[in-house]
């Protein structure tokens, strides 16, 4: 395959062979108008591999080597011009051969997932990838640690893999029998950007940016959350943070986050604001998504609400937010008109254990005494799409989950603390185009009889904030970031 450039190129090197065989075969006469033709192409050529990413050594110096002996040539320093010409044309045959074998090879694309549940901020890259027939994929998900602080002070590190917990579809490499090393591949994706400045998790030291970063040309990362719920400010020390690791490309998820991420030190051209994978993977599958017959029975007759919770919930509110909590659960378990599916964070449940144990053993009892009612459902499937179908609205805190269940039209509840209206710009995000606990006087009660009534007044507002927050809502991030990623790399590396 050959793209711009390198098509470019390789015609300006098909072009300098005939100008040398014409020198070479008119040595006697007035070659000067061929000879300064020639000057003017390797010259080119010199500045496009000068100017590249990453260019071949062999590449490099045999460019040198033609570039010397065409202005020897023209200068009339090289006493043999017909050997001098015929030394060039193998030079040049030899940079054509070099252009194209590394023109013709597949792409080596490596994704390293380290969380089941965030699979879904790659898979659409991944599906746009594995589909190209220009391109070797590799799906090698990466061991972590869940750290837990102890009474005594200590951390432990608990080492995690989740690799078969991803799909079926998904053709999964043991990182043990995967040589990063060996195979050096064009791109690798990430949707980890900690290192090890996380006191959550972290993944293996291996796997951190710059070690990873010494075995690829282009290292991608792509945040596993959807953003806009909170304070800019809060974004600023995100981006900031995410320019002092080792990534080639950030893809951020709308032109205002661009913005944001410029002005946080992360340069102009490592961002790609071309939304959000993580929102592919929802798309795609609202319209596929089958309710299974154990929700369908059940939900039979209900109005069914979905309730989210970050990983800093319980963390931040202890046992006030355990009280709201309870207070819900027993608001729906006493109407069997309603049902509810309470899907925690996926780590949240570990870190109250680590960061509140004070409030470990209530919320553990919570969440287990609710499994036994019949109209409340604790779901810690890999996968929400199903309860985004079967619910009938969403209660949230500021969890990326807000964002993405704004996309089915149903409405949207935020029972959270501190939303100071000053601290957003609705041209990022218009967060109060939701429904808010204490918001012009709304209580879980409330939404609950909005909903009921379907008196969505919020809605067409929502809709509007959806579209400023995200770019590509048609679900073609993952083929466009593949797509130019795969063009850089192709026009830029020789």
């Amino acid at each position: 395959m050959k793209i711009n450039k390198k098509q470019q190129m390789l015609e300006l090197l098909e072009t300098l062979i005939e100008g040398l065989t014409y020198i070479k075969n008119n040595v006697d006469s007035d070659y000067t108008f061929m000879s300064e033709i020639s000057l003017q192409a390797i010259v080119s050529i010199k500045n496009v591999l000068n100017n590249a990413k990453k260019c071949d050594e062999q590449l490099n110096r045999l460019s040198v080597e033609v570039y010397n002996n065409i202005i020897g040539i023209h200068e009339n320093h090289i006493e043999n011009k017909i050997l001098a010409c015929d030394e060039t044309i193998v030079y040049l045959f030899e940079m054509i051969k070099i252009i194209q074998e590394k023109d013709n090879k597949k792409l080596d694309i490596v994704f390293m997932p380290y969380n089941a549940f965030m699979w879904n901020s790659l898979e659409s890259v991944w599906k746009a990838a594995s589909e190209d027939e220009n391109c070797n994929c590799y799906v090698v998900p990466i061991p972590y640690f869940k750290l837990i602080s102890k009474e005594n002070g200590d951390i432990e590190a608990i080492l995690t893999y989740e690799g078969n917990l991803l799909p079926d579809y998904v053709p999964v490499i043991d990182y043990r029998e995967f040589d990063l090393e060996s195979l050096k591949p064009d791109i690798i994706y990430v949707h980890n950007q900690y290192d090890e400045h996380n006191n959550a998790t972290q993944v293996a030291s291996e796997y951190f940016s710059y070690n990873l970063k010494k075995h690829t040309d282009m290292l991608v990362y792509i945040t596993y959350g959807i953003l806009g719920t909170y304070p800019i400010s809060f974004y600023i020390d995100f981006y900031n943070f995410i320019a002092s690791r080792s990534f080639d490309r950030v893809v951020v998820q709308s032109p205002s986050f661009e913005v944001i991420a410029e002005a946080s030190g992360l340069e102009k051209e490592k961002i790609l604001p071309l939304g959000s994978p993580k929102f592919d993977a929802l798309v795609n599958s609202l319209e596929k998504q089958e309710i299974s017959q154990y929700y369908r029975d059940k939900f039979k007759d209900k109005t069914v609400f979905l309730w989210t919770t970050n990983l800093m919930k319980v963390i931040n509110g202890r046992h006030e937010v355990l009280d709201e909590i309870e207070e819900v659960f027993e608001l729906i378990k006493n109407n069997q008109q309603y049902g509810l599916i309470y899907r925690p964070h996926p780590l949240e449940l570990t870190y109250v254990k680590s960061k509140a144990p004070e409030c470990y053993e209530r919320y553990s009892q919570l969440l287990e005494s609710s499994k036994y009612t019949q109209n409340i459902v604790i779901d810690n499937t890999p996968s929400y799409y199903e309860a985004f179908k079967v619910s009938d609205a969403l209660i949230t805190d500021r969890s990326s989950v807000l964002i993405e269940y704004m996309a089915t039209g149903k409405p949207v509840l935020i029972y959270d603390i501190d939303l100071v209206k000053e601290y957003y710009n609705e041209n990022i995000f218009d967060i109060f185009a939701n429904y808010i606990v204490g918001e012009d006087g709304m209580t879980v009660e409330k939404f609950i009889d909005l909903v009921l009534s379907k008196n969505d007044k919020q809605k067409q507002r929502r809709l509007e904030a959806l579209h400023t927050v995200i770019a590509n809502l048609d679900g073609s991030c993952g083929e466009k970031v593949h797509n130019i990623i795969k063009k850089d790399i192709i026009e830029n590396y020789f």
